[in-house]
């Protein structure tokens, strides 16, 4: 038993120090070499050797062009191969499956968009994934798949929004492709890309992702926090407004957070309506649309006003398609949390989002890429 707890020891101190090297050579910019990762790591020279010999012989990183003198022999850099590992990313929503190859360095290879014509359903997330694969001849690392709703390894416990209950999508997408597949919600994806390029807000904070649906992620000390169940940020479904004239949700309840403040309902489009086929900035911009926005905007802020107490996270990402409503919207959010200050709790700070607009498939491959080689896009 002592000798295979060692064995097991060792293997785990191996695995550690492979992902360490992996790391190093990924944030190295094609500039890391093996002198440089063994004075970072503090390992000897011929440990370093025996663990990029490993990643070389996975096919992980390949050796570049001889790095700069500095007095002696001159290093050979490492890189990662990009062109021959790639990620495949995969956007699920109510009427719009979005894919897209992305590259170990975090770069789209190539992209592609299949409409539906009522909710997204399993052959059509199928087929992107199908196309996806069909258009690489890269070595496919891991399948990222971003969905509305509650993720909990390979199941979809349960999406409101698509009306899937206990979907083992990994299962479902068996035989498609060998790559292990990470599932993760939408706003988790989202912060998760908005961290890794911004440091503005630090390592504790509130993101709240605004399209079709509403949803939350929790980011304290760096780490998105899951819950007991997968569950925290799913703040959609709280009733926010009372009474039998409160708007009835698509989850059964009146009044809940998503029927108010949803990009689709603050400019008046049905449940489940594809947000990248309209100009979202031209119709918030209509009176009626303004007035809604103003009144969810009120909502919303009284609503994170509690949250971010409960949490003491004090700073406030909105992400989805919640940038393209403008600057009024952020501005009636931050004018109606200054209205009504917490005591004990610290003020609330508030910035649209960064990334998820312009790179919308960096999320889930980046969830995918850390869940599967233990590595990430670091800022």
């Amino acid at each position: 038993m002592a000798d295979e707890h060692g064995k097991a020891t060792q293997s785990a101190v191996r695995e550690r120090n492979l992902t360490t090297a992996l790391q190093l050579v990924l944030s190295g910019d094609g500039l890391a070499t093996r002198a440089a990762i063994a004075r970072r790591t503090g390992l000897t020279s011929a440990t370093v050797s025996s663990l990029l010999a490993g990643l070389i012989a996975d096919g992980l990183v390949i050796e570049g062009r001889l790095a700069e003198s500095t007095g002696g022999k001159r290093a050979t850099t490492l890189r990662v191969d990009a062109e021959h590992n790639v990620l495949l990313s995969v956007i699920v929503q109510p009427g719009l499956v979005r894919g897209a190859v992305v590259d170990l360095l975090g770069d789209v290879v190539t992209s592609i968009a299949h409409r539906t014509t009522s909710t997204a359903t399993l052959d059509d997330v199928r087929s992107v994934v199908r196309r996806l694969a069909a258009a690489t001849t890269a070595r496919v690392t891991a399948v990222g798949i971003q969905v509305p709703g509650i993720a909990d390894g390979d199941l979809i416990r349960e999406s409101v929004q698509l009306g899937w209950v206990d979907v083992d999508l990994g299962r479902e997408l068996s035989g498609i492709v060998s790559a292990p597949v990470r599932l993760v919600n939408d706003a988790d994806a989202e912060a998760i890309a908005d961290y890794e390029v911004s440091d503005e807000f630090g390592a504790n904070l509130l993101f709240v992702s605004l399209s079709t649906g509403v949803g939350a992620a929790v980011i304290v000390d760096g780490a998105v926090l899951a819950g007991a169940s997968h569950r925290a940020g799913e703040i959609g479904h709280v009733p926010v407004l009372f009474g039998d004239d409160a708007p009835v949700c698509a989850c059964g309840n009146r009044g809940c957070l998503e029927e108010v403040v949803s990009v689709t309902s603050l400019l008046g489009l049905p449940h489940g309506a594809d947000l990248e086929a309209v100009d979202v900035a031209a119709l918030a911009a209509l009176p009626e649309s303004r007035e809604r926005i103003a009144t969810g905007a009120r909502t919303l802020a009284r609503a994170l006003l509690m949250v971010g107490a409960a949490l003491d996270v004090p700073n406030i990402v909105l992400g989805g398609a919640a940038p393209k409503l403008g600057a009024d919207f952020i501005g009636h959010v931050r004018a109606e949390a200054a209205r009504h200050p917490v005591r004990a709790a610290m003020p609330l700070s508030f910035r649209y989002a960064k990334t998820a607009l312009e790179q919308p498939f960096r999320g889930a491959a980046q969830y995918a890429l850390q869940s599967t080689l233990g590595v990430s896009w670091a800022r």
